[in-house]
């Protein structure tokens, strides 16, 4: 090897010791810096005329694991999602009340029903009567409240789907821009890592909302899919459309055309949690606002049916003519049984036993039709009041013959069965992600790691600058000969 060689050989080793400085101080720098990936700098040897020549830089790498980043974009999507639905049947729960609880809906039946019996013992005193009268408007306000909360609850999942729609939009376009700005850079010989960084910080937090994987073009251009499949961004990206609902009731549903679906590209699209954005909180919200809450509205309105039918049934009120309302009513009317959808919102204690609203008390001991009071101590009908409570019928279509109590208590159970199973879930998706997301930081920037390499690089720049060093006295002898 030639001075000469010998010379150009260590100049391109001080070159790149001085980059890999650069990127080791780099990643220093970033090691908490939340999405980025830490970068290597490739080097290869120089060979000219079949002779080395020195080390010439390749560029420079970022460091990930294409596997593990999949793993959790699908996981995160995940957690989101099952922990909304988990929130939404832990509030539901919370607001209906466990068995046992004298504020919650079994409670209150509890109550209404010790204060017939109450009143039975004695029908003679008015304040019992009323305590009947009280705790009757105590259980179907409760209800009332029930179906604003849940009404409540779909409306929130309703706006939550508002802002992904429109936070993916926003997401997808940045994305496209960020893929543009990328292939520009590469094509003057630039690496766009900073770039690619926040690209992928994008992409981790849309995939909360739709899981997504990712194709990479040769150009440094990605193309993003759903986990299901659907095409989200290529060379221009994905529209999505929905329109938010500024109120919500019980009676409206996709199905019926009162709500928004979801559309892409002006085509509408499933969001069932089998369908092609399937993973994420974007198609949890869908089921909680189109299936969940639904569900529980249905459960509330078979206890508001229960209560008013029972107390409608000609063996519970003799005096009342029939097609006439009973002592609990839909709005002031009978239940009309094609119309129970939303009943627990409806349901209504009859006026006729309330002073306030021109009633009588004295009804409560002589039946709703009767025109008259008769003997004060006749508790005959306030027993059937009682019986009416305590008679075994269905709590719906297909279940077992049970008293209205004993029926309140299955549709609790079911609902916290719901909760625990949507818990189970949650907890699942979030250990998942956890592991995995510490998986992910320890593939991080490893500080002690890049302490050690930064100490190989100033011994491989001292070397070479000790390379020159004796060139440059070699160089001195010959020029003094």
């Amino acid at each position: 090897m030639s001075i000469n060689s010998a010379i150009t050989a260590a100049m391109s080793g001080l070159a790149a010791q001085t980059r890999a400085i650069d990127v080791i101080s780099a990643n220093v720098a970033n090691s908490l810096t939340d999405g980025y990936a830490p970068r290597q700098l490739m080097l290869s040897s120089t060979v000219l005329g079949g002779v080395g020549s020195g080390v010439r830089i390749v560029g420079v790498e970022r460091q990930t694991d294409p596997i593990l980043v999949g793993l959790m974009r699908q996981s995160g999507g995940a957690a989101a999602g099952t922990g909304a639905q988990f929130e939404f049947w832990s509030r539901t729960e919370q607001a209906i009340g466990l068995p046992g609880d004298p504020h919650g809906l079994s409670g209150k039946v509890a109550t209404f029903e010790s204060a017939l019996i109450s009143a039975a013992a004695r029908p003679d005193l008015d304040h019992r009567l009323a305590s009947v009268v009280d705790a009757a408007n105590d259980l179907v306000g409760h209800l009332n409240q029930l179906e604003n909360h849940v009404q409540s609850l779909r409306q929130n999942a309703d706006a939550t789907i508002a802002r992904d729609v429109e936070t993916l939009n926003q997401g997808l376009a940045k994305i496209g821009k960020l893929n543009s700005d990328i292939i520009k850079l590469q094509a003057t010989g630039h690496q766009p890592l900073g770039l690619m960084d926040e690209r992928q910080a994008l992409i981790e937090s849309l995939s909360e909302i739709v899981p997504i994987r990712e194709f990479q073009h040769p150009d440094g251009r990605i193309a993003l899919y759903s986990d299901g499949g659907h095409l989200l961004l290529d060379t221009k990206p994905a529209v999505f459309s929905f329109t938010a609902t500024s109120g919500m009731d019980a009676t409206m549903s996709l199905g019926a055309g009162t709500l928004s679906g979801l559309s892409v590209n002006g085509i509408a699209i499933s969001t069932s949690l089998n369908g092609p954005l399937t993973g994420g909180r974007l198609t949890a919200n869908f089921a909680i606002r189109d299936v969940d809450a639904p569900a529980a509205q249905s459960a509330l309105d078979q206890i508001a049916e229960g209560l008013v039918g029972r107390f409608e049934d000609p063996e519970t009120d003799p005096t009342a003519a029939p097609g006439q309302p009973g002592l609990f009513t839909d709005l002031g009317l009978a239940m009309e049984p094609a119309l129970i959808q939303g009943l627990a919102g409806r349901i209504a204690v009859n006026v006729a036993v309330q002073p306030g609203e021109g009633g009588d008390l004295w009804k409560l001991r002589e039946g709703l039709g009767a025109v008259s009071s008769g003997p004060v101590g006749d508790a005959e009908q306030i027993q059937r009041w009682v019986e009416a409570l305590q008679r075994p019928l269905p709590g719906s279509p297909g279940s077992a013959a049970r008293n209205f109590s004993d029926n309140v208590g299955q549709t609790i159970s079911g609902i916290s069965q719901a909760r625990q199973a949507a818990e189970d879930r949650s907890e699942y998706a979030q250990a998942y992600h956890g592991e995995l997301k510490h998986q992910s930081l320890a593939m991080g920037v490893d500080v002690d790691s890049e302490m050690q390499r930064l100490l190989l690089v100033e011994k491989a720049y001292a070397a070479n600058a000790r390379v020159l060093q004796i060139a440059d006295e070699l160089l001195r002898q010959l020029l003094e000969i």
